[in-house]
Order: C-alpha cells, then structure tokens, then sequence
C-alpha cells in the first residue's frame, strides 16, 4: 500500500514476517528500518530517521516512485513480469506476504494442493496458507538467512534443480552476540561454517528446522532458464527434542527476540498456557512448581507420566476467563492466533466449525506426543520420570531467565 501511494517506510519489526518485510524495505531503498528495537528506537533517532525519510529529495522517495510505476498495471502487469524473467530476475512470490496482490493469490491458493505427505486438517491448512513460490533464473541465488518460523519448512522444488547450504544456529552466550539472520547477515561474521549442503532436483524437496541458515543457488547447468519451487510450513508433529536440545542456543537467537517461538514452546517444559509462568532463576521456586505439577501429572501415583496422563491433564486445562465472561478457553485454543496458524480466518459455522473441532483434536493429540517426546530424554523410555520433569523445567527457566523479558 505504501509503494502504490508512493511514501516511504520506517519499518520497527517486532516478530513473525516483519523483519524479512523490514530487511526488504532497507535493502530495496524503499526507507529505513529499526531492527532490535527494544535497542535501537529512540525518539531522537526515530525522529531523524522521519526527517530523513520524508524529506521530498530523499532517495527513498525516488525509489518508492520507480516501484510504484513498476507495480502499475495490477495482476495483468505481474503476470507478464512473471513469465518474463530477463526483466525480473529472482522473485520470490510470497502467497502469505504481500507482493502476490490478493486475487491472483487467492486464485493460486484455490489451485495449489499439499503434497501427500501433509496430513491432517491443521496441517493442510497451514501448509495452504503459507505457500510461496521462488523464481529463479541460472545462477540466481538467496542469501544466508534464517526465517523466524517456529515449525519446519518443506521446499518443493517443481522445476530445476537447486543446491543448498546449511548450518545450526551457532552457539553464542548473549543474544546480542547473535549474527544477524537476514539475508547475507551471517557473511559480516566468521561464523558462517555450512555443515551440509545438497543438490534437491526437480521433484524432490527438503525439510529444515527452525533456526537453521541457509542459502541457495541455482546451478547453470542442467537448468531451464526459470525454475521454480515452493516453500511451506506445517504444524504438526514439531521437533520437540531438537528443541529441547538447543533451547539454550535457541533463546539467544533471532526466534526468541524477533519471532513468537517463545510462547509456542511454552508449554512443552511448563504444561501451562503462554506467559502463565515467568522464568525464574529460584531453585526453591522452582522445586515447588515441579512438585505441584508433578503431582497434579501423575494420576496414578506409579511415579511416572505416561502420554494418557499428560493429554488428559492438559485437556482438563482452561486458561482463565476474561473480565466479564463467564468460561476459560479450552487448551487447544490457547493457539488460536495469526502467531501460531498462519492465518486463522475459518468461519465458525459450517465446514469452518468441523475444520476447527477437527484442529482442536489434532492438537491436543499431538501437543501432549510432541510433549512426552521433550521431556522424556534421560533416556527415552515412553515415560516421563520426575527426574525428567524436573531437568526440563530447570532448563527452561535458565534459558528463560537469561533472555531479556
């Protein structure tokens, strides 16, 4: 809306898609961008950002103008740019964002279909809804970059092949140290050491958990000169022990202060809804918390948690009412948000109530799965011990403690 009223931007990203949209916004000349801005935003330097923005001489303004008039002509003109990529070059073409304009990407969406291996209602809706399709050229490439996706992205590649490089999120002991995740960031360090890299040819696809950089390239030979591939995320089952392995490294990361990985993975070490409980570094306190919980867990009284008990524990759970209503929600809805599906629009009459009830199911199936799988690791034997419970919650709060709130 911006570029085709012709006014620049200040971009403050704070989570989800903002800081892929603000990067764009600073590296296309389109204005300026406040990445950290629980760091960086001060009135004085907003103010002089503005100034400068806003000036009518300012390059931002020419170049908000030259896409602007590159932008006219509506889904006609995209549709020529798209077929026609000696004008274009690489594009990626984000059916979630907001460079597809919303008749042709509604079109698109009626017309894509998950591959077979996505299952279930709350996948297949995730995976419709966060559909985007990459256009290259040869030799066109993405950058290193990590996304603030909370749960694992598949890339589909529908037409030539591509070679990709990937890394874990490298280890740091303070957040700030932390290299920046947008495209080519990771570059300016030394910390760029690709641990494995491979070529997806057509007809194959990749799949890669959150936190890791990656880059692609489009090799000239052996490739047509466009190729396309589709990128997507799905729901459920989530890695829960690659998460629990590296929450440490994860909660100096991009996914705690940009994205909302924090609250999604809430739960898995607290049983509890997000923000319910605050990370402390009190061990008395924290003692006390596992006893009630484990307690509260263990219905049998044998010691330890199986996956029965912890699904029927957190169905039994309800997030307290609101001021002037009279019922809590339900756990299963505690995600119900743009932050967890990526676009939760369903109607809550007809076929848009059986997709949610049958959601809700999924979820809560796989919640208290994805939650045994966490906290069962010393060593996994189907059984949660309260040992385990214990080590989980320890973590957790540490890791908690040691990001800035």
């Amino acid at each position: 809306e911006s570029l085709m009223a012709g006014v620049p931007l200040v971009a403050i990203p704070q989570a989800v898609d903002q800081p892929a949209n603000a990067c764009k916004v600073e590296q296309r000349g389109w204005g300026q961008a406040f990445f950290k801005p629980m760091e960086t935003v001060s009135s004085t330097a907003l103010a002089e950002s503005l100034r400068q923005v806003c000036d009518e001489n300012s390059m931002y303004r020419q170049q908000v103008q030259c896409a602007r008039s590159e932008l006219a002509g509506g889904a006609p003109r995209l549709a020529e740019r798209s077929v026609s990529f000696r004008a274009v070059g690489d594009l990626a073409w984000e059916d979630g964002g907001h460079e597809a304009p919303p008749d042709v990407r509604a079109a698109v969406q009626r017309a894509w279909q998950p591959p077979y291996f996505i299952r279930g209602a709350t996948n297949l809706r995730e995976a419709n809804e966060s559909a985007e399709f990459w256009f290259h050229r040869r030799n066109g490439s993405v950058l290193a970059h990590a996304d603030t996706y909370c749960i694992p992205a598949v890339s589909l590649q529908l037409t030539g092949r591509k070679h990709w490089r990937l890394m874990p999120h490298p280890h740091v002991n303070m957040s700030r140290w932390a290299p920046n995740s947008h495209d080519g960031g990771i570059y300016r360090t030394d910390l760029w050491q690709p641990a494995w890299e491979a070529t997806v040819e057509q007809g194959e696809a990749i799949v890669f958990f959150p936190n890791i950089f990656h880059e692609t390239q489009v090799p000239e030979e052996g490739n047509p000169e466009c190729t396309v591939a589709t990128t997507f995320q799905f729901q459920l089952p989530v890695p829960a022990r690659y998460f629990r392995a590296f929450l440490p490294t994860h909660a100096m990361s991009h996914l705690y202060y940009e994205g909302h990985c924090l609250d999604l993975w809430h739960s898995f070490a607290t049983l509890q809804a997000p923000k319910a409980v605050r990370p402390t570094e009190d061990t008395k306190q924290i003692q006390s918390q596992h006893a009630e919980l484990f307690a509260a867990l263990d219905g049998d009284g044998n010691g330890l948690l199986s996956l029965d008990e912890l699904q029927d524990y957190l169905a039994a759970q309800k997030v307290p009412a609101a001021p002037g209503r009279r019922f809590g929600t339900p756990w299963p809805r505690w995600f119900y948000s743009e932050d967890y599906f990526y676009d939760w629009r369903t109607s809550m009459d007809g076929p848009g109530k059986q997709q949610r009830l049958e959601m809700e199911v999924e979820l809560q199936r796989f919640r208290a799965e994805d939650s045994l799988a966490y906290l069962d690791c010393s060593p996994p034997d189907g059984k949660v011990s309260a040992r385990e419970l214990l080590q989980a919650m320890l973590q957790w709060h540490v890791a908690g403690a040691s990001f800035s709130w």
